[in-house]
This record gives C-alpha cells, sequence and structure tokens, in this order.
C-alpha cells in the first residue's frame, strides 16, 4: 500500500511539472466528452478500501473475467509509462488539461509521446488483476464515473 502511495504521490508531481510548460491563458468550455470504457471486456467496480478517505477517492477500479485489451478513453496523446513494484505499468495519457491514469497494466503497447486514438489498445491486463483508473483536471481529481461509457457496479 504504502508503494502505491508513493507512485500515485510521484504522478501528481509529474503531472504538476507539466503545468508551468503549459498556456494557462487558453479557456477552458469545461470537459463534456464521454469517455470510452477502458476494457473491452469487463467493468468497473466502486474501490473497496479498508479505511475511507476524506474527501472521498476518485477512482474506479477495473476488473474482468478474462484476459483482455486495456483500451485509449479518448483521442490523447501518451504522457508517461512506468513500471511498478509489481512487475506491471502504470500509464498517463492527456488530452487538452486532462490525464487519465491506468494503473496495473501487464504489458503496455504504446510509447511515450505517441498520439492515440479513442478505443486504440493501450496494453493488456491479466484476469485476476484489478486496473485502476483516475482522471484529473490539471492537479485536481475528476471522478470518472461520471464520463465512463462502461458499467461501473457498486459492489
Amino acid at each position: 500500500m504504502k508503494q502505491k502511495i508513493l507512485l500515485f504521490a510521484g504522478l501528481l508531481l509529474t503531472i504538476s511539472s507539466v503545468f508551468g510548460q503549459r498556456d494557462k491563458g487558453k479557456s477552458d468550455p469545461g470537459f463534456n466528452n464521454k469517455l470510452l470504457c477502458p476494457f473491452e471486456n469487463g467493468m468497473g467496480r466502486e474501490p473497496k478500501e479498508a479505511f475511507t478517505w476524506d474527501p472521498p477517492d476518485k477512482k474506479v477500479i477495473m476488473i474482468s473475467k478474462i484476459d483482455t485489451a486495456i483500451r485509449s478513453c479518448i483521442d490523447a496523446k501518451v504522457f508517461t509509462i512506468n513500471p511498478t513494484e509489481d512487475g506491471r505499468f502504470e500509464m498517463v495519457i492527456y488530452y487538452k488539461d486532462y490525464y487519465f491514469w491506468y494503473y496495473g497494466i501487464t504489458k503496455a503497447l504504446v510509447n511515450v509521446n505517441q498520439n492515440i486514438k479513442a478505443g486504440q489498445v493501450l496494453g493488456t491486463y491479466t484476469k485476476g488483476q484489478e486496473m485502476e483508473f483516475r482522471m484529473f483536471k490539471d492537479e485536481e481529481p475528476v471522478d470518472p464515473r461520471a464520463f465512463l461509457q462502461c458499467k461501473v457496479n457498486e459492489e
């Protein structure tokens, strides 16, 4: 758990480092896009934590009963791909001022700085694992459930 928190903190630092390089003068009409489901097969569920975050943790846990592809939720650009302590990968893609974080990719199939299309395969997922999906507007977490076009159970 400590490693996951450190990786998440590193992600926030990485994302925040970009903002000094971005043009803050551009107007943002707001995010009103629908996001494709990151899983070709599978669904999301609410996080099951031994404790409660205050404010609530804004993420979706993706699960599948079979091996499946992990897809881009939107037309975007690959920002980072990093190996994790458990031998999998975390990947961040971005669209304008929005960042989408995938944690738990078995094998990455794209490269950093690659332009990708919605639905394009980013990597693979192995059944029995969990993949976290998070969304950020600049540095602020956004609840992705309002935009995802896939089933999210409240188990």
